[in-house]
C-alpha cells in the first residue's frame, strides 16, 4: 500500500523505514522524512495534520538516514559550558542591549563559537554549532554561511543595539586607552581595502581595526573597522565620538596626535597622555633636558611570578596651559636597548656603528609624554604603562585569526564582525578573569581550555548526559567555580531572567 498516487506516489518497501509520527514526501526522485503535529483550528475547532522540519531522507540501500545534526550522539560541551558560565555578566549585558530574539540568541552563540574555537571562516560555523551543546541548548538556530552573512551584516547596518552594548560597557569607565591593528588584505571586494602606510612592510593593501579598552576592568568597550588609507589620526577621530566619556583619561600612541583631536577632549572635560613623535620640537627640546639634576622614582611591573623594579629618571620639559610635556628615561631598558646595539655592532649588521651610538644612546629607554592630566609624573608614566595591557589582551586576535579566509568581504559584514570580535574577546576575557582569580597558579589559559574541552555531551536513551570528566577536569571546573553539571537538557536556552 502507498501513501498517495501518481508521480509523488511513495513505495512500501520506503514506507517500512518511515519513523513512527513522520511524513515521507516524495520530492525530485528522494524521499524525504518531515516531522509532524497536530494542530487545532481556533475557528472551527477541527484538527488537522502540519508538518514541520525535514528530518532525514530514506533510501532503498539504506533505509532511513536522520539528517547530520540528529545523527551525532557525542558533542562539544565543557569549553562551551566553562565560556558562558565564565561570562555571565557579559551575558545579562547583552540582553540588556538585544531583544531576547532569535536573532540575538544567534549572535551570542556565534561569539561562543568563535570565543571557543577562534575566528573560523563562515562556511564552518554551522559544522562547529552541530557539534557543540549549542545546538541542543540552543536548538533549531540557522548558523549556515548564508545566516551567519546576515548576522554580521545587519549588526554592521542596523547598529543600534551594538551601539547601546558599547554604551552600557562604557558607563563606567575611567581610563581607555586606544589601539589600532592593521590587518593585511588581499580581496578587493570589500571596497574598504586599500594602499596603506604599512603597504612596504606588508605587500599588501589593508584594512585597519581600532579598539578601546578599559584599561581599569581589562576589557575592550568598542572595535571597529576603518579603510586602509585613512591615517590613525582620521580614524580616531571618529571612534573618539563613539567612545568619549566626560571626565575620562585616554591613552593613546604617537599616531594620534593632532590638535582637532585634542579640542574634542578638551570640549568633554577629558584628559589625554600621548607619547610625542621624535620628529617634533617639542620632542628634541625635551631631549635635550634644561640643566639640574634629574628626579627619580622606581617603576615596578609584573612578569609572570616576579615583580621587576626599574629605576625611572624623569623632567617636565615644558608646562603650557595645563598641558605638560615630561622626559622619562627607564634604566633597566636604557641598559637593554645599548647591550642589543652592541651586540648588532659585533655582527656588523648594517646601520650600526660606533659613529651612530653615542647620538643612539641619547634615546635609550627614553619616552616623551604629553599629557593634561593633573597626576604626579610618575602616575603619569604607570598610567601609560599600563596602556599595553591592550597588546597582550589581543594578542590571539593577531595570531589565532587568519582574516583572509573567514569569508567576509561587505562593508557591512565587516563592521559586523568587528562588533562579534568585541562580543568574543570579551567572553574569553571573562574566562581569563576567572582564571587569575583562581588558586590555579601556573595554569594557562589554552591549558584551561583544551581540558574543558575533554568534558562531552553523551546521548544515551534520549537523554544528553555530561560524561569523560575526569578528577582533573574536575578540579579545574571547580577551582574556577563552574558546575559541570550531569545533563544537558535540550530546548532550554540559558537567558538570563
Amino acid at each position: 500500500m502507498t501513501s498517495s498516487s501518481g508521480r509523488y506516489t511513495v513505495p512500501p518497501e520506503i514506507l517500512k523505514h518511515k519513523p513512527r509520527g513522520t511524513m515521507v514526501k516524495k520530492i525530485h526522485g528522494g524521499f524525504y522524512v518531515y516531522a509532524m503535529e497536530n494542530v487545532k483550528d481556533p475557528e472551527t475547532g477541527k484538527w488537522h495534520t502540519k508538518t514541520k522540519g525535514i528530518l532525514g531522507k530514506i533510501t532503498l540501500e539504506n533505509g532511513y538516514i536522520p539528517n547530520e545534526e540528529l545523527g551525532y550522539t557525542v558533542l562539544e560541551y565543557g569549553a562551551y559550558q566553562l565560556a558562558e558560565e565564565c561570562a555571565r555578566e557579559v551575558m545579562e549585558q547583552f540582553y540588556q542591549a538585544f531583544r531576547k530574539d532569535e536573532n540575538a540568541k544567534r549572535i551570542w552563540v556565534l561569539a561562543l563559537i568563535y570565543a571557543v574555537n577562534g575566528f573560523r571562516p563562515v562556511s564552518a560555523v554551522s559544522l562547529l554549532y552541530k557539534k557543540s551543546s549549542l545546538s541542543v541548548a540552543y536548538p533549531d538556530l540557522k548558523m549556515g554561511g548564508r545566516a551567519v552573512s546576515n548576522i554580521l551584516e545587519n549588526l554592521g547596518r542596523r547598529d543600534t543595539e551594538a551601539r547601546k552594548f558599547q554604551d552600557i560597557l562604557l558607563q563606567s569607565a575611567k581610563e581607555i586607552a586606544i589601539d589600532g591593528h592593521v590587518i593585511p588584505r588581499y580581496s578587493k571586494l570589500d571596497g574598504m581595502t586599500e594602499y596603506g602606510y604599512k603597504y612596504k612592510k606588508l605587500g599588501c593593501e589593508q584594512i585597519n581595526l581600532l579598539k578601546a579598552f578599559d584599561v581599569t576592568k581589562g576589557r575592550p568597550v568598542a572595535m571597529k573597522m576603518f579603510d586602509g588609507s585613512k591615517n590613525d589620526k582620521t580614524s580616531v577621530k571618529e571612534l573618539i565620538e563613539d567612545v568619549i566619556v566626560e571626565d575620562c583619561l585616554y591613552l593613546m600612541d604617537r599616531g594620534f596626535y593632532s590638535p582637532e583631536l585634542k579640542q574634542i577632549l578638551a570640549g568633554k572635560n577629558a584628559t589625554y597622555i600621548m607619547p610625542v613623535s621624535s620628529n617634533m620640537t617639542s620632542y628634541q627640546n625635551a631631549l635635550k633636558r634644561s640643566r639640574g639634576r634629574l628626579k627619580t622614582f622606581v617603576y615596578k611591573r609584573r612578569e609572570g611570578l616576579h615583580t621587576i623594579k626599574s629605576a625611572v629618571e624623569y623632567q617636565v620639559a615644558s608646562d603650557e596651559g595645563g598641558t605638560r610635556t615630561i622626559y622619562f628615561r627607564n634604566l633597566h631598558e636604557a641598559d637593554c636597548e645599548k647591550a642589543n646595539y652592541l651586540e648588532c655592532l659585533e655582527k656588523k649588521l648594517p646601520g650600526y656603528t660606533e659613529t651612530k651610538l653615542e647620538a643612539a644612546e641619547k634615546t635609550f629607554g627614553v619616552i616623551i609624554l604629553e599629557t593634561t592630566h593633573s597626576g604626579t609624573p610618575q602616575e603619569i608614566y604607570e598610567y601609560y604603562k599600563t596602556r599595553w595591557s591592550i597588546e597582550s589582551f589581543y594578542d590571539y586576535l593577531k595570531h589565532q585569526m587568519d582574516f583572509n579566509a573567514l569569508g567576509v568581504q561587505d562593508w557591512a559584514e565587516l563592521q559586523g564582525l568587528a562588533f562579534m570580535m568585541l562580543l568574543s574577546t570579551l567572553i574569553r576575557g571573562a574566562i581569563h578573569e576567572r582564571l587569575r582569580q583562581s588558586s590555579l597558579s601556573g595554569v594557562y589559559m589554552p591549558e584551561v581550555m583544551m581540558t574543558a574541552s575533554s568534558v562531552k555531551a553523551i546521548r544515551r536513551n534520549g537523554t544528553w548526559t555530561i560524561e569523560n570528566a575526569s578528577k582533573n577536569e574536575r578540579s579545574i571546573f571547580e577551582a574556577l567555580s563552574v558546575p559541570i553539571g550531569t545533563e544537558l537538557t535540550p530546548a532550554a536556552p540559558l537567558l538570563p531572567t
